[in-house]
């Protein structure tokens, strides 16, 4: 049996920054992706400033720089221009490609189109039959994580995502939030403008909300918005932020495998590539420490939070919207505001 010091499941943001820290390093690493190309997954595509600083992506992987926002409730908008660019939007595809441009150690080896079958106690077996050692196992592979799986964790707090990429030339770098209470409930819409499309779409949890109503309530509002979807590609998928840790003895999860997503945004990359680079310095290290984990754990619980009080307002939901909006058009919030993207 072929034996590696880490075995990596999943070439997604979180799997390709584990595998980029130990590159270079004394540690044999084998990466297995289930798909024929790396970052083959659904997403609005939005990365904030914090995950650019990680990457240091160039600028032929990044479609837009957003300088600009609108938050929108009922009439009510607030609109915030930054002097500096706050979210970056790309392709899943484009940047899983640039990650694995940046792997170029001898000790590092991807392999797509790769199913795992089974796991078990330090061994991986493949759908072919072929079994692999390992000293260390890292599940960067989804909501859908066998990884997780074996490890018997529970996934119970889940989001479903439904979103529509409609076909646009030259769409202007606006990212657009717009929340309706009675449409989308806690959650709202999102615009994200790509290189030659919008992705619009919106989250809910499906125990408030069916797939089947989210649908329907986004093509209710997509009517009302004049947007046509007549050649636009729809996907639904859903979204885990049922956290309960990242590292279980010899084993570790990452990004949504771990439930590292935000309830309340849906939000994933970052914390996907937070966790893929503390996972691998713990590797290296096992008395390392990594504030930027400790970080994303309490931002998620602040999202949480955030979530939970706007589900428990009920009917007051439509009026804190609105008294949301007014508190961002306030002048000296918004002079805060910008001065924090400065």
């Amino acid at each position: 049996m072929i034996n590696y010091d880490v075995i990596i499941i999943g070439g997604g943001p979180a799997g390709l920054i584990c595998a980029k820290v130990l590159d270079g390093t004394d540690k044999r690493v084998l990466l297995l992706e289930k798909n024929e190309a790396l970052g083959d997954k659904i997403c609005a595509g939005g990365l904030t400033r914090k995950g650019l600083a990680i990457l240091h992506l160039p600028d032929d992987v990044i479609e837009h720089k957003i300088y600009e926002t609108a938050l929108h409730a009922g009439r009510y908008k607030s609109e915030t221009h930054a002097p500096e660019p706050f979210v970056f939007t790309i392709s899943r595809k484009s940047l899983a490609a640039w990650q694995s441009e940046q792997i170029k150690g001898d000790n590092i080896e991807i392999r797509t189109n790769v199913r795992v079958a089974e796991i078990g106690k330090r061994k991986v077996s493949l759908g072919d039959g072929t079994e692999i050692g390992f000293q260390y196992l890292v599940g960067a592979d989804g909501v859908h994580s066998i990884v997780r799986k074996y490890l018997e964790i529970p996934t119970k707090k889940r989001l479903i995502g439904v979103q529509y990429t409609v076909p646009v030339k030259d769409p202007d770098p606006l990212l657009e939030l717009y929340m309706n209470s009675r449409l989308f409930h806690s959650w709202y819409v999102w615009i994200f403008p790509h290189a030659d499309n919008l992705a619009i779409g919106s989250i809910c949890n499906p125990n408030i909300l069916s797939p089947k109503k989210l649908l329907s309530n986004l093509n209710t509002w997509l009517k009302g918005k004049k947007i046509d979807i007549t050649n636009a590609k729809y996907d639904t998928w859903p979204i885990s932020y049922d956290y309960r840790g990242y590292q279980f003895g010899n084993i570790f999860l990452a990004g949504e495998a771990a439930g590292l997503a935000s309830g309340f945004t849906g939000e994933g990359i970052y914390q996907a590539l937070v966790s893929g680079e503390a996972i691998a310095h713990y590797i290296l290290d096992s008395q390392s420490v990594f504030p930027a984990m400790d970080q994303i754990l309490r931002y998620n619980a602040i999202q949480e939070k955030i979530l939970r009080f706007l589900i428990n307002a009920g009917p007051f939901r439509p009026a804190i919207f609105k008294s949301l909006i007014l508190l961002l058009n306030n002048k000296w919030i918004k002079e805060r505001i910008k001065r924090g993207f400065s």
